[in-house]
């Protein structure tokens, strides 16, 4: 039922899109005829910006449209007798307050043949100790290991050393799985190519503004580019909260960097570049906990952003590698999203603050302003429909757009610029709450 009502909802905002343009466009014509050179150079820029997200969101969402088609009529899970044997990793620092419900939540999941393996960081809290007791649980084999603080990839690699499966899932000391997670991951694995499985993160807390609206952000993520990449084969970030490897596959690429902020996304770009395959599964769940404190989200992106541009310099050479496809596309593509898509969306909501209040370019600033807003919620739509999510998330696309995104683009901006400018900065692990309110 959700997802025909967000179906009918983005088929009507296609239609309103379309009729508002046989409506207004004569009166937007003669609008811009009375403009001054200043008024009009704004508002051809912002038409331009409206015509790149436009080509954008349509390319993307063609993509995710046929990627949704064709994934129905795949099969759903390969027979009992053919299921890999699986790792679960769990690298924790400081996870206290979690730990014992994230590993009790493993116990719940259905699959034959699995094991957890759980690599303390060298926690300050007492994170190992209430870890320890699950080596004596039934049922589960939870094998539980301690080492000096490294790192979250580091503690990444030495529990992939000690795993025992092919397939390995990587999960944050902070998630929780949902108990047929393993069964959709596992399956794609019987195709010798498929180096990683990238899951689904959702937000559990979904209590206030802050969390809520990160919750769209991630329907939006997974719902349109990371089915559209999925299509590729080519998805560009497996999440850290849950990510299934080929054990193979990452030896061979000589397992986690620490270099970087981004290890996943860096691992991925490894993956790819050796030539793996790398698919989104959506009925591999995982819930996290997302920020609730405004400062504590804008640190988070300010963290990411700065990985991943250091991902990006790392690999800058692929942008002269033509003649291999999946190198220079997927470059291409994750450095126009981290640093295009930003400054455009900036730029367009200083222009469209300028035009309207000081250059008089009311009516035609605000057709716009409309028309992106129409696009947008069009977008959420099908991505609420496709990830099965309320249709109710459609009403906050403009305050999505309008003050979410443009005060994420802030902090990517700001991390951009001192990226470049080579300010130190340090891991920044966000506090968390123990609310998973929607996990289930």
């Amino acid at each position: 039922m959700r997802r025909a009502i967000a179906i009918a909802i983005t088929a009507l905002l296609v239609a309103a899109s379309l009729w508002m343009h046989a409506l207004a466009g004569p009166a937007f014509t003669a609008s811009f005829a009375m403009l001054g050179a200043a008024s009009k150079t704004i508002v051809l820029v912002l038409l331009g910006v409206l015509l790149v997200l436009g080509c954008r969101h349509l390319l993307l969402l063609g993509l995710a449209v046929y990627e949704h088609c064709t994934r129905t009529l795949a099969r759903e899970v390969a027979p009992d007798a053919r299921l890999p044997f699986i790792s679960i990793i769990v690298p924790a620092y400081n996870e206290g307050p979690m730990i014992a419900q994230v590993l009790e939540s493993l116990q719940r999941v259905r699959y034959p043949r699995f094991e957890v393996v759980v690599v303390d960081d060298g926690s300050s809290d007492q994170t190992f100790l209430r870890a320890l007791p699950f080596r004596r649980q039934r049922g589960v084999e939870y094998r539980v290991f301690t080492k000096s603080n490294g790192g979250k990839f580091d503690a990444l690699n030495h529990g992939i050393a000690r795993a025992r499966g092919e397939i390995v899932i990587c999960i944050d000391g902070d998630s929780l799985l949902h108990p047929d997670a393993l069964l959709h991951c596992a399956a794609h694995f019987d195709d010798p190519r498929i180096g990683a499985v990238a899951g689904k993160v959702r937000v559990a807390n979904r209590g206030s503004a802050w969390s809520l609206l990160q919750a769209l952000e991630y329907i939006v993520g997974y719902g349109l580019a990371k089915r559209a990449q999925s299509l590729a084969r080519a998805v560009t970030i497996v999440p850290g909260p849950l990510g299934a490897f080929r054990k193979s596959a990452v030896a061979q690429v000589k397992g986690y960097d620490g270099d970087s902020f981004a290890e996943d996304f860096d691992l991925t770009m490894k993956l790819l570049g050796a030539g793996w395959h790398i698919v989104y599964e959506p009925r591999a769940i995982v819930f996290t906990e997302a920020p609730e404190a405004t400062l504590e989200l804008l640190r988070q992106r300010y963290r990411w952003t700065r990985g991943s541009l250091q991902v990006l310099r790392k690999r800058a050479h692929w942008l002269l590698r033509l003649r291999d496809p999946l190198r220079f596309g997927g470059i291409a593509y994750i450095a126009l999203e981290c640093l295009a898509l930003p400054g455009l969306h900036v730029t367009a909501q200083l222009l469209f603050v300028t035009g309207g209040l000081w250059l008089g370019a009311h009516e035609v600033v605000i057709y716009w302003w409309l028309q992106l807003l129409v696009l947008e919620s069009a977008v959420v739509a099908f991505c609420v429909a496709v990830e099965d999510e309320h249709p109710a998330f459609v009403l906050l696309t403009p305050v999505f757009r309008a003050f979410y995104m443009v005060a994420l683009d802030m902090a990517r901006l700001l991390a951009t610029l001192e990226e470049f400018r080579g300010v130190a900065m340090g891991w920044d692990k966000v506090a968390r709450l123990g609310r998973f309110g929607t996990a289930s």
